[in-house]
């Protein structure tokens, strides 16, 4: 049978994934819930049958006191029947959330709801379940649920497309409050808007010369693309090698009528492609990680046009540098599989088979080979020699 702390682990996840939809679509969610706490075998009853009734008794004690009642059903023991625990059931979300410590939460955010109703009325329930759930991720503290109500009434009435974020005129408002994605998806979803008309700042692309004869002049080694500005690079290049790390990009060694680009992620994928000195080159690289994001971006830059090719992100890379590999992240956390992943419409075959490989929750190896662990000589003399 289940321990108490598995039940009221349990219940906690239950409670996570229903209580947004319990509140903004009542009568969606299927009550009393029943959680099984556990169905000892025959020979467990036969042998152990003293311990678990006083398992049953102490579950039994323990659901009364939290709000919960139980279900029971006849089992053999011997020649003689007895009733034993099979579940603990929660007859509403007050007593799911109290049986798992959770009523302040739901207290809260039913109060939120009903200021949000209130404050927008023609906003959909599917809308008022989004805002509550990224309120519960990223906001909890009642100012920053204030200036939410307030910042979406704003915009519902003014014009804000002649301004920045950071001039939005909204009194008690930090600077940078507007900045967070997660601010104004929120904003977005009350004031019923795709997304909020504002001035943003022109995108940069640094980069790094690598033309050994133009480096020999002494003229500049690193420069900055500005979206909208007629800036062009001091020679257009032949190779282009976008890189996902700072110190790849930054460091890479020579190459003929070469520019090393540093990536920005999956925001790089927007911008690079309809950089024409970059998507006009004769020759263009994607280095990053060997892990399931890297080949995600990789992915996204072919769909999006740029032909890119892949620079030390195979199965040949993957087994040499493997034991520099980890299966964690920079805060420490470990790196997830992706159980159901189908393969990315922008690979090649191998590289398709090698991400679903690090995708699969049975895979052995690292899931991510960081590209600062490969040597920059090596990337070098791989574009050096595809250029011959």
């Amino acid at each position: 049978m289940k321990s108490i702390q598995e039940i009221t682990s349990k219940l906690v996840s239950r409670y996570r994934q229903i209580w947004a939809d319990e509140l903004t679509f009542p009568g969606k969610v299927a009550w009393p819930y029943r959680l099984p706490v556990g169905k000892p075998s025959r020979t467990e009853l036969e042998y152990t049958w003293a311990s678990i009734s006083e398992k049953a008794r102490e579950i039994a004690d323990w659901a009364y006191e939290h709000h919960l009642s139980t279900a029971t059903e006849l089992r053999l023991v011997g020649r003689v029947s007895y009733s034993l625990l099979t579940h603990v059931v929660a007859n509403s979300i007050d007593d799911l959330a109290f049986s798992c410590g959770m009523s302040r939460h739901l207290e809260l955010y039913r109060n939120r709801l009903k200021q949000l109703e209130e404050a927008f009325p023609a906003c959909s329930a599917q809308a008022l379940k989004r805002v509550l759930t990224l309120l519960d991720k990223y906001t909890t503290s009642d100012l920053d649920f204030e200036l939410v109500i307030r910042a979406s009434q704003w915009f519902i009435t003014h014009d804000s497309a002649h301004m920045t974020p950071r001039e939005v005129p909204l009194e008690g408002f930090h600077a940078k409050w507007l900045d967070l994605n997660a601010h104004q998806s929120m904003i977005c979803l009350l004031s019923s808007k795709e997304e909020l008309p504002l001035k943003e700042r022109p995108r940069t692309v640094s980069y790094h010369y690598l033309d050994p004869a133009y480096l020999a002049t002494g003229a500049r080694i690193y420069d900055t693309w500005f979206e909208g500005d007629t800036n062009a690079p001091a020679y257009i290049p032949c190779v282009v090698v976008i890189c996902e790390n700072r110190d790849s990009a930054l460091w890479f060694k020579p190459v003929t009528g070469g520019i090393a680009v540093l990536g920005d992620g999956l925001a790089g994928t927007a911008i690079l492609p309809k950089i024409p000195w970059i998507s006009q080159a004769e020759r263009i690289y994607y280095w990053g990680d060997i892990d399931i994001a890297g080949f995600t971006i990789l992915s996204k830059y072919r769909e999006r046009g740029l032909r890119a090719q892949s620079l030390l992100m195979d199965e040949a890379a993957y087994k040499t540098y493997e034991r520099y590999g980890t299966n964690t992240d920079k805060y420490g956390k470990p790196l997830l599989p992706v159980p159901k992943a189908t393969e990315l419409a922008g690979l090649t075959p191998q590289e398709n088979s090698l991400y679903l490989e690090l995708c699969s929750p049975s895979h052995q190896g690292p899931r991510r080979i960081e590209q600062e662990r490969i040597p920059l000589q090596t990337a070098q003399e791989l574009v050096e020699a595809g250029q011959k």
